[in-house]
């Protein structure tokens, strides 16, 4: 939504698919430490991977280690070609990874869990377990609201949603000079 406004805004996850291509050195690091069991060919089996990181804290912060480094190396790269106002930078583990030392403003959007868990489960892999998994491995929903500066409620629907964009938005030009 922030593009259709003219806001630049990189998806981290995305830039986590890129970072474990087939042959980066991003794939490269994580068959290195976890084996080549989250493999299927030469690709990253993501959701084999989830299964296996997000079953304990110590191989969630393994996996953290090695990837997100990787990403915010591209999120820098990309954010100095940026020439507008501000950006978005999309990320759904940003205070975890403690990536929220690196933007300006943090914006928390929120749905229920059950909102969550059902827009989840329609990804491609997924499973309530890993679900379930991952979000034992997340901060709260308290630590994500005593962190944001803004915050957007996403349990509507998207005429609603755009409002509450559009109303951040023009507090973020002001606030950035744009």
């Amino acid at each position: 939504m922030f593009v259709d406004l003219g806001i630049p805004v990189l998806d981290l996850d995305k830039v986590g698919y890129q970072v474990t291509k087939p042959g980066s050195k991003g794939l490269a690091a994580l068959v290195e430490h976890f084996g080549e069991i989250i493999l299927d060919g030469k690709k990253l089996n993501r959701a084999r991977l989830a299964e296996i990181c997000f079953a304990s804290d110590d191989k969630t912060q393994q996996l953290n280690r090695i990837v997100h480094p990787l990403i915010w190396q591209e999120a820098n790269r990309w954010q100095k070609k940026q020439r507008t106002a501000y950006t978005v930078i999309e990320a759904s583990a940003l205070i975890e990874s403690g990536g929220g030392e690196r933007v300006d403003i943090i914006v928390v959007v929120i749905a229920g869990m059950q909102t969550r868990k059902y827009r989840a489960l329609k990804r491609k892999g997924m499973t309530e377990k890993t679900f379930d998994a991952i979000i034992a491995r997340q901060c709260s929903d308290d630590q994500r609201l005593n962190t944001a500066d803004y915050l957007i409620r996403n349990n509507g629907d998207m005429k609603a949603l755009k409002r509450e964009v559009n109303a951040l938005h023009t507090k973020l030009a002001e606030h950035f000079g744009g």
